[in-house]
């Protein structure tokens, strides 16, 4: 076939032709490139099957080997597979196995064959599990430890060399902004205190951050039996139908099915499916009832939790009218003074609402002398809720399985010790001994100042040393002695203080990239009111402690445990933690809320939790924060491994500069051998090595700050490369609200309620966006579940519609494409011009049909363009960047939507399958240098959408982005995860990729110019130690500190927060008036 033999406008053919015609093979585009390969790539391309297709560069090495039956698989559909479950982490192959239907998958102990079957469950595909080739009772758990001796990527190897050889440890990932170790472990054969320990042993202060073992046993407890009762005689074969049907969905773990007695029994995770879910989807082939759900049995399972031993702390609510981001350094500086622990544990305040929360002992500290204490300030302070007399005890600390910390915690920030100061005043003394004269003798002051500041650093290296490693510290030590045996005691001095002073002023110029991480981290909610199902009691939980389901009170200034959905009360809600939106959201009952968003308005409401807090949007937005800055990129590594060869090269060079110049002449090996030590000193990689991390911190904290997750180093790279974007249409473009406008019979024997129960009964399995659409429309008309009408043989057309037997009739209810196939287009007679229409004017036509008689119904719906999407795309195209639109609607909604957010209709494809998207992105994609994306060309390709069927795409794509309000499957597909689905929040994205890889670039070139530099004076004898050491220093401060001018100024940011505040200063969230609880934008403008 050639490419004039395509014909263009056949929508099929854009998986194996680019716009020049260039032939592409989809299965062989492991890379998104072409089979026309590079010079280089001199291996012939194997077939299909023969060996695995991908490699992943996540996780460590594959020793699981997981068979997995499909049903009714297609070979062509590998590559949608491969491309989805390759992008998890721990997966390192998938290919077809030999025997049908067979699908194998190399992956290591991290991911387990049930989140590879939920993968595939989730994408549509009827999935189980043939066979495991390894054991996979070893259950790994992440723990997470701060290790305060991390200072840049210097100390990195030496962690690895202690962690890695642990029995039990299986990966290891280092922050080094943050100081933070993720530790992948086994927790029978090591714990996460062990672990701390080994490090603590080897001179690294560390504690546990978080222990993954107690998150393991919390899940656990999210697994529940629901017993359900068919309303009929059960035969044999209905047991393996009701277990097909069931096994299909997420989260089901096992199904039994009791014949005589007609009873289902269904063991799964009610974070993912609910009993009342698994009741749906057997209907209408099984219509039952549910006699017990699993969600009461864990609820019941779980009361214990909620009568832990309650400490002598309560939680108080004070209402401060006067309240400003200013008073919160005031605050804390006052409580410390005036109060110890024991009194007030901790205190969180909180803005917006103008509320302060505190832990305090209420036999030694009672709220209103703290409200008397504030009001001498002149804050307006009063009682909102007492702890003490509402009895709101909580937990003991021991009982919170993260570690929470309040305003009363002590500082952990790195401070100058006593013997550094003592250096430093030495180092001065000794510097006086240039002026000369009797001056002379204080350069002895240098050996004072050498053993006051030294004895650390010569610590850190004899630990070193012992692990066969040289590191900056041994660099360090022997410029020291050599100095000294070359009684240049002024210079040892200067390398002595210098060095031990580095570290803490590195802390403090990266101390804004840790505080912003930091702040992310603090939203995470430390426990719940709780109220209990028996007592009805408020119990103040551990917040990863509520089971699911709990109903929970959540007042004025408190902070929403986990997602749910609010019961009783109605109030406004701050999600700026979530969304960088500041404006608050008004809710009221039945409406969603999520965890980690903020009570602000002068109502309590009372929510009941729909998953575990683990599970909840701001706990997965800091787990996507936190995996992200563990997660390195390809210049990252270039930087380090280049650090790795330079450095020994070096400090070769200098070794034969400080000996082969003595058997000259004793003054040529003096002058040398300082000028080796000069070329020791600077051999230090700290300036190079901090340089890169340190950039990717600060931008990722800033995208965080404004609801933008980026996955790592990498992306961020990516994102200022990106010469093409490719959004998808509904959901992304649009906002994936779809109404039925139109409902037409164009059989007369067909009534209007006859149409809706056939869309009801067709479209109820389906859990696309249009197929919920047409069944709560059903339902606003009264139409439900049509018990008189039996349906079977229900199946998905994908890119097409369904199909199913209804009372021995084959029905179907799908687009176009569908009805063309099938040949009955043609009966819709006067129809078709309508349907052409509604179509041409954007909306998205349907029809309804019956084997043997037709189409007998047709219907429109449409769907909303985004307000921001026309502004986006505008302001891609005037910086140069392609914008593609991809979709599976017909031709003519497509081009509808085109014209209305500005882009040619020949930028825009419609009527694709998954799989054309996933090849059309594919064949866009140019190979790229790997090994430093930050110096490449803008080249890359996005990929911008929100459903399961854009998760293969997504995963294929340079750069994939998922809407927040999308399918879970796209966010964990995607590169890159927008939120609160704001469109204008992309080109925020793209323009911080830009400015961090122009800030990488700069950073590295200063660090090597500023080393070439000192090198070439040294060697024209213009360069000292104090020079060399002051230099280094320098260098390490100056790229810190351009790599954290990435975050938000501080003047800028404060404004941001007093803006916010401000909205709030009209409104008095203590009253009951809950009339007005937000300002409009135009009302915040004014104030």
């Amino acid at each position: 076939m050639t490419a004039a033999e395509v014909d263009p406008s056949n929508p099929m053919f854009l998986s194996s032709f680019d716009k020049n015609g260039t032939l592409f093979h989809p299965d062989f585009m492991n890379c998104g490139g072409c089979v026309e390969c590079n010079a280089d790539d001199e291996e012939k391309v194997p077939a299909l099957g023969e060996i695995e297709l991908a490699q992943s560069n996540n996780g460590i090495e594959g020793n699981l080997s997981t068979r997995i039956s499909i049903d009714n698989f297609d070979p062509a559909k590998l590559q949608v597979i491969q491309s989805v479950l390759l992008a998890l982490s721990g997966v390192n192959g998938v290919f077809l196995g030999t025997e049908e239907n067979i699908v194998n998958v190399q992956h290591d102990t991290s991911t387990g064959s049930s989140q590879i079957l939920d993968t595939l469950k989730t994408l549509g595909f009827s999935a189980f599990l043939k066979e495991s080739l390894n054991s996979e009772s070893v259950q790994l758990v992440r723990s997470q430890l701060y290790v305060q001796g991390i200072c840049c990527a210097s100390e990195c190897p030496s962690i690895n060399k202690i962690v890695k050889p642990l029995n039990g440890v299986t990966k290891i990932q280092i922050n080094i902004t943050t100081k933070m170790v993720y530790v992948e472990h086994d927790p029978q054969v090591i714990t996460a205190d062990e672990i701390a320990m080994a490090l603590h042993g080897q001179g690294f202060e560390s504690r546990v951050h978080k222990d993954g073992s107690t998150q393991q046993d919390i899940q656990s407890a999210s697994v529940g039996r629901t017993t359900l009762h068919v309303n009929k005689v059960l035969h044999k074969n209905d047991i393996v139908n009701i277990q097909e049907l069931l096994r299909a969905l997420q989260g089901v773990k096992r199904v039994g099915v009791n014949m005589t007695e007609c009873v289902v029994y269904v063991e799964h995770n009610v974070t993912q499916v609910t009993a009342q879910q698994l009741q749906h989807h057997l209907q209408p082939s099984y219509d039952s009832s549910i006699a017990l759900d699993g969600q009461e049995e864990i609820t019941k399972r779980t009361v214990s939790d909620l009568t832990l031993a309650r400490s002598k702390f309560v939680e108080s609510t004070l209402f401060v009218k006067k309240l400003t981001l200013d008073h919160i350094a005031m605050l804390e500086k006052t409580f410390r003074k005036n109060y110890i622990p024991a009194q007030l544990r901790a205190f969180y305040p909180h803005v917006p609402s103008k509320t302060i929360k505190l832990e305090h002992n209420p036999s030694l500290l009672k709220v209103e002398s703290v409200a008397t204490l504030l009001n001498r300030f002149d804050m307006e302070a009063s009682v909102a809720i007492d702890g003490a007399q509402e009895n709101l005890a909580l937990p003991l600390l021991e009982d919170y399985d993260i570690p929470i910390y309040g305003g009363m915690e002590m500082d952990n920030k790195s401070s100058l010790h006593l013997n550094v100061i003592l250096s430093g005043l030495f180092w001065f003394i000794s510097i006086l001994s240039f002026v000369g004269g009797a001056w002379e003798y204080l350069k002895y002051a240098g050996l004072l100042s050498v053993l006051f500041g030294l004895p650390p650093v010569v610590l850190k290296a004899y630990r070193t040393i012992r692990r066969c490693q040289f590191d900056a510290n041994c660099m360090m030590v022997t410029a020291a002695v050599g100095a000294i045996a070359l009684q240049e005691y002024d210079e040892a001095a200067s390398v002595a203080f210098l060095f031990a002073v580095s570290e803490y002023l590195e802390s403090k110029a990266s101390a804004r990239a840790r505080k912003a991480l930091g702040s992310i981290a603090n939203l995470r909610p430390d426990h719940a009111n709780v109220i209990h199902p028996v007592t009805g009691e408020i119990a103040i939980t551990p917040a990863e402690r509520v089971p699911v389901g709990s109903l929970v009170s959540v007042r004025t200034g408190d902070k929403i445990a986990a997602d749910g959905i609010i019961v009783d009360g109605s109030s406004s809600v701050d999600e700026s933690s979530l969304t960088g939106e500041a404006l608050p959201v008004a809710k009221k009952k039945d409406d969603e809320v999520s965890g980690g968003s903020i009570n602000v308005g002068g109502s309590p409401f009372v929510i009941k939790t729909t998953c575990r807090v683990e599970d909840s949007a701001v706990s997965r937005l800091i787990r996507l924060v936190e995996e992200a800055q563990a997660n390195r990129s390809p210049t990252e590594k270039l930087v380090d491994s280049f650090a790795k060869s330079y450095t020994p090269l070096v400090v070769s060079m200098a070794f034969l500069m400080c000996t082969i110049p003595w058997f000259f002449s004793p003054e040529a090996g003096h002058q040398w051998t300082l000028n080796g030590l000069i070329i020791i000193v600077i051999a230090c990689p700290c300036a190079l090595t901090i340089s890169t991390p340190v950039t990717y911190a600060a931008a990722l904290a800033a995208t965080a700050q404004r609801g933008i997750i980026v996955k790592g180093g990498a992306s961020l790279e990516a994102l200022g490369s990106v010469k093409k974007v490719i959004f998808d249409k509904t959901g992304t473009l649009t906002k994936g609200e779809f109404v039925l406008n139109e409902l037409h019979s164009v059989r007369k024997e067909l009534s209007r309620r006859e149409m809706l129960e056939y869309l009801y009964l067709l479209e109820s399995p389906s859990s696309h966006p249009l197929s919920s659409t047409l069944v709560n429309a059903a339902r606003e008309e009264g139409v439900g579940l049509p018990q008189h009408r039996h349906m079977t043989n229900h199946a998905i057309l994908r890119g097409e519609g369904v199909e199913a037997d209804v009372d021995g009739e084959k029905v179907y209810v799908g687009n176009k494409k569908l009805f063309s196939r099938l040949g009955m287009y043609d009966t819709l007679g006067s129809f078709k011009d309508q349907a052409e229409s509604w179509s041409s004017g954007g909306g998205t036509v349907g029809f309804i049909g019956i084997e043997g008689k037709g189409i007998a119904g047709i219907f429109c719906v449409t769907d909303s363009v985004r307000a921001e999407a026309n502004d986006v795309i505008k302001t891609l195209l005037e910086g140069g960047i392609e914008v593609i639109m991809l979709t599976g609607d017909s031709e003519g909604a497509a081009n509808s939507v085109a014209k209305e957010v500005g882009l040619p209709t020949s930028s825009v494809h419609s009527q694709l399958l998954p799989e054309d998207k996933l090849h059309f992105v594919g064949s866009l994609i140019q190979p790229t240098a790997k090994k430093c994306t930050s110096c490449t060309p803008r080249s890359r390709v996005m990929m911008v959408g929100d459903g399961v069927n854009d998760a293969p795409a997504l995963a294929v794509a340079d750069v994939g982005v998922a809407m927040g309000e999308g399918a879970a499957l796209a966010m964990e597909m995607s590169d890159i995860t927008l939120m609160d689905c704001n469109l204008s929040k992309l080109v925020y994205a793209i323009q911080m990729g830009t400015r961090t890889v122009i800030t990488i670039q700069e950073n590295i070139c200063l660090s090597l110019l500023a080393k070439l530099l000192v090198v070439g004076l040294t060697f024209v004898g213009k360069m000292t130690l104090l020079f060399a050491i002051a230099a280094d220093v320098g260098i390490m401060l100056i790229v810190t500190l351009n790599g954290i001018k990435l975050l938000p100024r501080r003047q800028v940011y404060e404004r941001e927060i007093t803006k916010r505040i401000g909205m709030y200063k009209s409104y008095d969230p203590v009253s009951k008036d809950e009339e007005n609880p937000s300002l409009s934008r135009k009302e915040m403008e004014l104030v």
